[in-house]
């Protein structure tokens, strides 16, 4: 199931909920007693500071003020009102980080506070920083726009407008204006619709710009208490955190136990023990996982087989065709067909 960090709902719910002052989000406000109920969360669940919670209510949110406001472009200008608090620890670990380089590790590292909507997935291509958002799960194009232009819009207040894209990636179709140049002019920079991949590109030299609030004593403190808070969740769930590393690494290379073992401060006896008492082995669920994920991304996404193949850890795509063969006696292009075709 697709989780979302409650911090990132709580955000939508006051950016929804207040009337905006600035003419480039023409939003009116929303009941914010009708944004809740139509999530069914109370004010005292919504400020819980460190839950994740089912991302069909984030989904809910969207779907209603769209229809309530009769306005498709609600992703893209929760995007443009990033603040610190969108992503709860991580967000303030982001904001706090000395450069756009650093963020991005740290971001990697702490993904599952964040929730798992999708997975991040960066490759060099020339001068360029190529920036993929892959979801794991089917989501509107308003979730879509909220994480790219929300990522572009940090880069550009953090430095200054000193990092800018290069171009912007969607794979749905235009769905709000019909002037692209809305995007265009946001952007600075060409927009793309309907193409292979949603992301964003950068100029590599870019990610080493210094960032204007840059504060490494308070930021050392956010990620110890973001390690605090991953340490707390492997000992209530285990099993779920040692998928999700697997889930966060397979985009970077096949994980090695040791790593999991390092990056969940574990023993490798204590993990092994701890997957032996489940009936697992790590590579068990390096192989359930990356099944699990090629059903998903086949079934709910329009995302290519190649990109697909990179973000299961597989070297070539020859070798994930093999494995999903193994797994169901299908091709990864036959069991698509087989599927509800992804709208």
């Amino acid at each position: 199931m697709a989780k979302i960090s409650i911090a990132t709902v709580r955000a939508l719910v006051n950016f929804l909920s207040k009337p905006s002052n600035d003419s480039a989000l023409p939003l009116k406000g929303v009941s914010r007693a009708q944004l809740l109920a139509e999530i069914n969360l109370t004010e005292s669940a919504l400020n819980q500071s460190i839950q994740v919670i089912d991302s069909t209510k984030y989904e809910a949110l969207f779907t209603f003020a769209e229809r309530v406001l009769q306005n498709r472009n609600i992703g893209f200008d929760f995007g443009k009102a990033i603040s610190i608090d969108r992503w709860g620890v991580l967000g303030y670990i982001a904001f706090t980080s000395p450069t756009l380089n650093i963020a991005l590790a740290k971001q990697r590292k702490y993904q599952t506070l964040a929730g798992n909507l999708g997975t991040p997935f960066s490759e060099l291509v020339g001068d360029s920083l190529l920036l993929k958002w892959i979801p794991a799960h089917h989501c509107s194009h308003h979730v879509v726009e909220e994480i790219i232009t929300g990522w572009a819009t940090l880069a550009m207040n953090l430095s200054q407008n000193k990092i800018k894209a290069n171009a912007i990636y969607f794979q749905h179709s235009l769905k709000g204006s019909d002037n692209s140049k809305i995007y265009d002019n946001y952007f600075g920079c060409p927009v793309y619709f309907e193409h292979d991949f949603n992301g964003i590109q950068i100029e590599q030299k870019l990610l080493d710009v210094p960032l204007i609030m840059v504060d490494n004593t308070i930021n050392q403190t956010l990620c110890n208490q973001a390690d605090n808070i991953l340490c707390n969740r492997v000992k209530q769930s285990p099993i779920e955190t040692i998928n999700q590393f697997i889930i966060n690494q397979l985009p970077l290379g096949l994980p090695e136990i040791d790593d999991a073992a390092k990056q969940l401060g574990l023993s490798i006896r204590t993990l092994q023990r701890k997957l032996s008492d489940n009936q697992l082995t790590f590579s068990s669920m390096i192989d359930n996982i990356r099944k699990e994920l090629a059903f998903s991304y086949l079934s709910n996404t329009k995302t290519k087989v190649i990109y697909i193949t990179q973000m299961l850890g597989f070297s070539e795509q020859s070798a994930f065709q093999r494995a999903f063969k193994r797994w169901t006696g299908q091709t990864p292009k036959q069991y698509r067909d087989s599927q509800p075709q992804v709208q």
